[in-house]
């Protein structure tokens, strides 16, 4: 199998980027829904919450990096044409999805970025280079922007990646054709691939699409400021385990 993509499949790299990003996705996003629930009542809760979130962190600075490599790949590829162009509404929503895919892959991982380098530092990232970056200054008014934007946008990465599944399905179950086979590994050419791409208007379709999300989402309050909860239950905690040491040094 080749590494690099044709106009009839998907090379070897193109294939690995694309399953490396849907383990990762598939593993973040749970992560992120069990580290929200859990309880932070008693140390040992507020320990595993803490590891838990260190974790989903770290594994999206990871993503941020995958991603800008394979959208770096994907730029220098040729890309498989569709196997129904004449399906021009069809397309036109897969190409929008793709891009939502793409688009989203930066967004969310770099907004939460912003968020844990703005605020109090509560579950480091684990890597050596430091937890701020760069001209992202300590802001509680920073931190809630980026907080509810991070939100909004793991919100329309899951629309999108359900759309993703739900196509990819449509065209194994239901079209019976190659363009679930031609994504995995192995060699499937697809001879009738053809037509050409146009990526403006699904990509203008896109850039609304988060508009109208971030209208949604500020409507609902997902940008007021609010803190960081958790840090805050952990700093009070600390007051506590202090105040109460003094008292027996007093004693």
């Amino acid at each position: 199998m080749s590494r690099t993509n044709s106009a009839h499949h998907y090379g070897s790299v193109t294939k690995t980027f694309h399953w490396l990003t849907a383990l990762l996705i598939l593993t973040l996003i749970p992560l992120g829904i069990i580290a929200n629930k859990l309880p932070y009542e008693t140390s040992e809760q507020l320990a595993q919450k803490a590891w838990l979130f260190s974790l989903h962190k770290t594994l999206g600075v990871t993503v941020f990096f995958v991603a800008l490599a394979r959208i770096a790949w994907a730029v220098t590829q040729t890309k498989p044409a569709g196997l129904h162009p004449d399906r021009k509404a069809e397309s036109w929503l897969a190409e929008t999805v793709h891009c939502l895919l793409y688009g989203s892959l930066l967004l969310v991982p770099l907004s939460g970025w912003i968020h844990h380098a703005s605020t109090t530092g509560f579950a480091p990232i684990w890597w050596p280079f430091g937890q701020n970056l760069p001209l992202v200054a300590k802001s509680e008014d920073t931190a809630a922007l980026f907080a509810g934007l991070h939100i909004v946008f793991e919100r329309v990465l899951a629309a999108a990646l359900i759309l993703h599944v739900a196509g990819a399905l449509k065209h194994h179950f239901v079209d019976k054709d190659a363009t679930l086979k031609r994504m995995w590994f192995g060699t499937t050419h697809t001879p009738d691939a053809t037509g050409t791409h146009k990526h403006g208007l699904p990509f203008v379709t896109a850039v609304a699409a988060w508009g109208i999300a971030i209208a949604i989402g500020s409507s609902i309050g997902v940008f007021a400021k609010h803190g960081d909860a958790i840090a805050q239950v952990a700093l009070e905690k600390v007051r506590i385990r202090l105040d109460r040491g003094n008292r027996h040094s007093c004693n």
